[in-house]
């Protein structure tokens, strides 16, 4: 895949706010204590993730692996969109924007023994462009990388490439990988074989197991450069069922739940769990299929402008666990964009529905284990029965998402997904969700006014490119091609006793593992 998607369950490969970390947390009054090892952080997934090797993996289940292994040059400060220092002290872009000079720590080790240096970086950039996985795109761009010293990296690009720090900064973006894999274990692969179970990165914890379908173990790095971890290690059970986590949670034998809980059960927890509802990128859209009738009438797509109740959708499917969506970004990537204009109105709804050439359309959601998707499409349903329409409904499969392009005559007529951004820049959201090749693209949405502003707006400054990205915006609100529903929050269930929950708006289902502890 060119790009990663999700949705509320474990993988579909993926704030009105300013977001500066302002989630909210519903704290239960009395304390509680956690069984089992007060040295042991316990974290359910609800399925395995692809796997652990940061220059393949581009899903979110797993991302709390790869992030508490391996780090970046640069990173996304907790609780902003503000891209920070990480494995490089600091950087410099040259006045024409094709030169980076990155300054390194010079108090690294990789988890294998090795201090790091500028050519164990490199090695590792340029495993990512070998091993050609999804998440090379991020170098595409990348003529030369060299070092000057132990402590210099420079990178220099054919072409300017604006969000290219923001790739740095990505969950996805490259990370740091000890020679462990890139030499001694190396083989055919770029050291693809030993990377599906092993690691050698320099973050706070490394993978000290893991066995698919089972369990992961990451142990804490006595060595680590940074703040050390709090707890000793951080199990991570693959446990499919929600019921059983929340079951598992109130019994105190897992500490807490990342995603998917359902948002109807959260009020219904005991005194001894916390709810955390953290600010992220998570947007809630409808995808319409303008490839066949009858949304490949602009009339009759124009019309679900005034069919959907967004407010209904959010409110009742999200239950405060999300907001309106008021602009096609996620909020506080595009300050001044046009806003949404989705107002029901039942009488234009339904003279747009009878010019439809047919009423009879299938909307798919995608699955996931807290039910919220189900729950939305249901609502969609009614409102688009009103409307005039008959509705199908039904659930959809990861691989059934990917096999819409092969034949859009056959796919849905509309969709149902949550997706999140690839990092905090607009590029990193309209390119893989509007660009006719966009990644996240599942139902073929073509506009050439889009696609020659993206190709226009990655190389400009922001004074320049950010008009061009409101202009996106204002056509993709135009075209009614895809509509944006809902802000979705991080939600995290855990228990009372754990504090120093660190959460980032630009990595979705993730808390900081190293960050958490026990008590005060």
């Amino acid at each position: 895949m060119t790009r990663r998607t999700t949705t509320l369950l474990a993988v579909l490969a993926a704030g009105a706010l300013a977001v500066t970390g302002c989630g909210s947390a519903e704290k239960k009054d009395s304390a509680s204590t956690s069984s089992g090892d007060s040295n042991t952080l316990r974290i359910p997934y609800l399925a395995d993730m692809s796997v652990p090797d940061p220059d393949v993996f581009y899903d979110i289940e797993g991302n709390g692996v790869i992030l508490s292994q391996y780090e970046g040059l640069l990173k996304y400060k907790a609780g902003t969109l503000d891209i920070e220092p990480n494995l490089a002290t600091k950087y410099e872009v040259s006045d024409d924007g094709l030169t980076y000079t990155f300054t390194l720590r010079d108090d690294v080790t990789f988890h294998s023994g090795p201090k790091m240096t500028c050519d164990s970086v490199k090695a590792a950039f340029e495993r990512r462009v070998d091993v050609d996985q999804a998440p090379a795109w991020m170098l595409a761009d990348v003529k030369s990388m060299t070092c000057e010293n132990d402590t210099t990296f420079v990178i220099k690009l054919k072409n300017k490439v604006t969000p290219f720090l923001h790739y740095m900064a990505s969950s996805w973006g490259p990370k740091v990988i000890g020679p462990e894999a890139i030499e001694t274990n190396a083989g055919d692969d770029y050291g693809q074989t030993f990377l599906e179970t092993k690691g050698d990165g320099t973050g706070p914890y490394k993978l000290t197991s893991f066995k698919r379908g089972s369990a992961y173990t990451l142990t804490k790095n006595d060595e680590y450069w940074g703040t050390p971890a709090n707890f000793q290690e951080v199990i991570l059970s693959i446990t499919p069922d929600m019921g059983t986590q929340r079951l598992k949670l109130e019994k105190g034998d897992l500490d807490v739940i990342l995603h998917g809980f359902p948002a109807s059960e959260l009020e219904s927890l005991p005194d001894s769990v916390t709810v955390e509802k953290q600010d992220s990128l998570l947007r809630l859209i409808l995808y319409v299929n303008s490839n066949k009738a009858p949304f490949n009438d602009p009339e009759v797509r124009a019309g679900l402008q005034s069919t959907i109740d967004t407010n209904q959708l959010v409110e009742q499917g999200y239950s405060d666990t999300a907001e309106k969506s008021t602009g096609i970004y996620p909020p506080g990537l595009l300050p001044g964009e046009p806003k949404l204009p989705y107002t029901p109105d039942p009488a234009k709804a339904k003279a747009a529905a009878d010019k439809a050439k047919t009423k009879k359309l299938t909307l798919a959601y995608s699955a996931d284990e807290s039910g919220v998707q189900r729950r939305v499409g249901e609502l969609l349903q009614a409102q688009l029965k009103t409307a005039g329409y008959d509705v199908t409904i039904k659930e959809v499969q990861l691989p059934t998402v990917y096999g819409w392009a092969e034949n859009l005559e056959e796919a849905p007529d509309l969709a149902i997904m949550t997706n999140t951004p690839d990092g905090a820049h607009p590029d990193l959201w309209a390119s893989i969700m509007f660009s006719s090749t966009g990644g996240l693209n599942f139902l073929g949405a073509k506009n050439e006014k889009v696609d020659a502003n993206l190709g226009k707006a990655i190389s400009l400054p922001p004074e320049e490119a950010d008009p061009l990205y409101k202009e996106i915006a204002q056509e993709v609100i135009d075209d009614n091609k895809f509509f944006l529903l809902g802000d979705v929050k991080n939600v995290f269930v855990m228990q009372d006793s754990l504090t120093g929950l660190s959460n980032t708006p630009a990595y979705p289902w993730l808390v900081d593992f190293a960050a958490l502890k026990r008590g005060n």
